[in-house]
C-alpha cells in the first residue's frame, strides 16, 4: 500500500499531483539533483516537528541522518536520481530530538522529456509499529530465558532426588543416613512443587481465575507466619532479622495465605540476595487507613535501570550468568499481583547496585 501511494504522487505527465502533496500526513520531501531540499509538505513539517519547512530547506537530505542512516540514504537518493526507486528503513529524530522509525521510498520524478529532474522521498513514521515489534522480540527472549531458568530450576532438584533414591536401593545405611536421604528427597520435591505452584498462580492470575478468601485478619499474624516460614533460610546465612511490628492491630480484609504468599516472595528476595551475616528489617506499620510492610536489607541492592521493571513477568533482579539461583522471574510479579488484588500497592527502592533495597506494601486497613 506504501508503494501504491508513493507511485500516486506523480501523474503521467511527470507533475506532482499537489491536492495529494498537500494533504498526506506522511513525510513528503522533494530533491534537486544535488540531494537539496526544494520542497516539503505540511503533513512532514508536523512528522518532523518542525515550525516551518524553512528550517531544513535548500540542506542536502541525507546530512539530517544518524551516521548509521546517512549512507543508506544517500544510497537511495542516488538511486533514484538515476532512475530506479529506491527503500530503506532506518532511524532518525525529529528537529526537537524524538525519537523515530521511518520507512523511506526515494522516487525519480521525470520530465517531459524523460529525464530525471528531481526526486521525491516518501518517509512514513513506522515508529509504533517497530516498538510493537521491539516489544515482541523482547518478550520472546524474555520466554526463552524464562524456559532455560525454568529447566535449571527442575534439574537440580531432580538429579539430587534421583542420587539419593540410588543410593537408598542399596539399602547400605544406617537409620540415621537413611532419613537423611529421605529428608534430601523431600527438600527436592518441595523445591519443585514450589516452582510448579508459581507456574500454576502466574497462568491463573493472568486468566483471572485467582479467587481470594477474603476475611478480616490482622497483618501481624501474617508476618510472624512469614517469619516462621523463612527462618531456616535466615539462620542458614547468618543474617540478621529484625522484625518491628506495630503494637496496635492492623486489620485488613484478605486472604492468608496469599498475603504470606506476598510478603514471603519478598522477604525471600531479601535473604537471597544479602550476603552471609548481613541485615534485613521487616516492619509493620498502621497511619490512618493504610497498613505498610516495609523490607529492607543491605544485600547486592538493584540496578536503577531494572527498577522499572522488576515487577514484570519473568524480571529477574539479576542476570548474571555467574548466578545459578535467582529464581523464574515470577515472585516479584506475583506479589504485585496478590497485592493489587486486595487493592494495594507495592514499590521498589534502591540506591543501585551493592546498596541495599527497600520494599513496601500498602494495603487499605478493614473498616472498622
Amino acid at each position: 500500500m506504501f508503494d501504491s501511494i508513493c507511485a500516486t504522487y506523480t501523474g503521467s505527465d511527470g507533475e506532482l499531483n499537489r491536492d495529494l502533496f498537500s494533504s498526506s500526513v506522511d513525510c513528503i520531501k522533494i530533491l534537486d539533483l544535488q540531494g537539496r531540499l526544494g520542497q516539503l509538505n505540511p503533513g512532514g513539517v508536523v512528522a518532523l516537528e518542525l515550525s516551518a519547512p524553512e528550517q531544513i530547506l535548500g540542506k542536502t537530505w541525507w546530512e539530517f541522518w544518524p551516521e548509521d542512516g546517512r549512507m543508506l540514504a544517500q544510497n537511495a537518493f542516488e538511486s533514484a536520481k538515476n532512475g530506479k526507486v529506491s527503500k530503506f528503513n532506518a532511524f532518525c529524530p525529529t528537529a526537537q530530538g524524538t525519537p523515530r522509525w521511518w520507512d523511506v521510498v526515494a522516487n525519480p520524478v521525470f520530465g517531459a522529456d524523460g529525464q530525471v529532474r528531481e526526486v521525491m522521498v516518501v518517509s512514513r513514521d513506522m515508529t509504533e509499529l517497530f516498538m510493537a515489534r521491539q516489544a515482541l522480540h523482547d518478550a520472546d527472549l524474555r520466554k526463552d530465558a524464562f524456559l532455560a531458568t525454568v529447566a535449571h530450576e527442575l534439574r537440580n532438584p531432580i538429579s539430587a532426588a534421583h542420587n539419593a533414591t540410588e543410593l537408598l536401593k542399596l539399602k547400605a545405611f544406617d537409620h540415621v543416613r537413611t532419613a537423611e536421604l529421605a529428608q534430601m528427597v523431600q527438600r527436592q520435591l518441595g523445591h519443585m512443587s514450589r516452582v510448579a505452584e508459581d507456574l500454576l498462580d502466574t497462568t491463573r492470575i493472568r486468566r483471572g481465575e485467582i479467587r481470594l478468601s477474603l476475611v478480616r485478619l490482622d497483618m501481624r499474624a501474617v508476618v510472624y507466619d512469614t517469619v516462621e516460614q523463612l527462618q531456616s533460610a535466615v539462620q542458614a546465612k547468618q543474617h540478621r532479622l529484625t522484625v518491628d511490628i506495630d503494637a496496635a492491630a492492623c486489620l485488613v480484609m484478605g486472604d492468608h495465605t496469599r498475603l504470606v504468599q506476598a510478603v514471603g516472595n519478598v522477604l525471600g528476595n531479601a535473604v537471597r540476595y544479602t550476603p552471609e551475616g548481613g541485615v534485613i528489617t521487616l516492619a509493620l506499620r498502621r497511619a490512618g487507613d493504610i497498613i505498610t510492610v516495609r523490607i529492607t536489607d543491605n544485600g547486592m541492592g538493584i540496578p536503577a535501570e531494572r527498577l522499572a521493571t522488576i515487577f514484570d513477568i519473568y524480571s529477574q533482579v539479576h542476570k548474571s550468568t555467574e548466578r545459578k539461583s535467582d529464581g523464574l522471574g515470577l515472585g516479584l510479579s506475583l506479589v504485585r499481583a496478590l497485592v493489587e488484588l486486595h487493592g494495594g500497592t507495592v514499590a521498589a527502592a534502591s540506591a543501585g547496585v551493592a546498596s541495599g533495597s527497600c520494599f513496601t506494601i500498602t494495603l487499605p486497613a478493614a473498616p472498622r
